[in-house]
């Protein structure tokens, strides 16, 4: 884009989504190494850093995904843009679907009832929590492969005389075929979320209510537990939210990309991946130990 053309509020938008980025790499990256270097310590990992691994992982291959396309966008090169949304679509649900997984991970840790089925799920939730990931991403897969042949089929026209269409024309057709697929699985997640969210409240209610009938103080361990569960997982929600609002905006309108409304739209997607990590960090007790022990080497330095 020549410099005469960038409006300050482009400058602007740029700014924010480059400090979003640099916050996702720096986040992201940090709960990636931890829980590498823990397992190499330990030789073993709990299904908790498992998805925490996944999930940073997911994430920086999407940030760096969207980083590889931002640069061709801006250097005009004429590559194949629609490889880096395929990638980009496949490694955005993998980090949906690892972030729905832990709050479920953390919710069944959590609740406490007299229920044979989540007795039965607290005692099983470590061996299958790599597996109910592994066949949540095997489902969307095949549940593409519709949207990939659609996709090909208007990309290769079978009459030769028709014209091929652009990049952009390419990439807005992309959108369009994968969006039904993707907004149904990013809203199972979410509801799974607000499945999680719902049954912690309801959990926390029985158990404020009983601490009252027996006339126990209702700040014990098990009502501190739950709230510090509960705040991740309610923040979590309004990420969803703001990330399924900027997906449906950026496929109902379909702006160039560069222009205003389309850096607004791509500013609410990266707050999902940037924000998270940091409210994982700050709630997760071992995250958040070894993040405070480097700030203090940082000050001391």
């Amino acid at each position: 884009m020549p410099a005469n053309q960038v409006s300050p509020f482009a400058i602007f938008s740029w700014s924010i989504l480059g400090i979003l980025c640099i916050v996702s790499l720096s986040g992201n990256g940090f709960i990636f190494m931890v829980t590498v270097l823990q397992w190499h310590q330990k030789r073993k990992m709990s299904p908790c850093d498992f998805l925490l691994t996944c999930l940073s992982v997911s994430r920086l291959l999407t940030q760096l995904n969207c980083m590889g396309n931002y640069f061709m966008y801006i250097f005009n090169f004429s590559v194949r843009r629609e490889m880096f949304l395929f990638s980009w679509i496949f490694f955005n649900m993998a980090s949906l679907w690892c972030a729905s997984w832990l709050s479920i991970f953390y919710c069944v840790k959590v609740i406490n009832f007299p229920n044979s089925f989540l007795l039965w799920l607290k005692l099983r939730i470590d061996l299958l929590l790599p597996r109910l990931l592994g066949i949540s991403m095997v489902i969307f897969v095949v549940s593409s492969l519709p949207s990939i042949i659609t996709f090909f089929k208007y990309k290769e026209p079978c009459n030769q005389t028709i014209t091929p269409p652009t990049i952009d024309e390419v990439e807005d057709r992309m959108w369009i075929s994968f969006f039904p697929v993707q907004i149904t699985f990013i809203c199972i997640n979410f509801n799974v979320n607000i499945v999680a969210t719902l049954l912690l409240l309801i959990s926390l209610w029985r158990h404020v209510r009983n601490l009252r009938k027996n006339g126990t103080s209702v700040q014990d361990l098990n009502t501190r537990v739950h709230l510090n569960v509960m705040r991740p997982l309610l923040i979590t929600l309004f990420f969803y939210l703001v990330f399924i609002s900027s997906l449906i905006r950026i496929v109902s309108d379909l702006s160039q990309f560069g222009s205003d409304l389309s850096l607004i739209t791509e500013i609410m997607l990266s707050v999902f991946p940037s924000g998270h990590p940091i409210i994982l960090i700050w709630t997760n007790p071992k995250l958040k130990k070894v993040a405070a022990r480097i700030l203090n080497i940082r000050q001391r330095a």
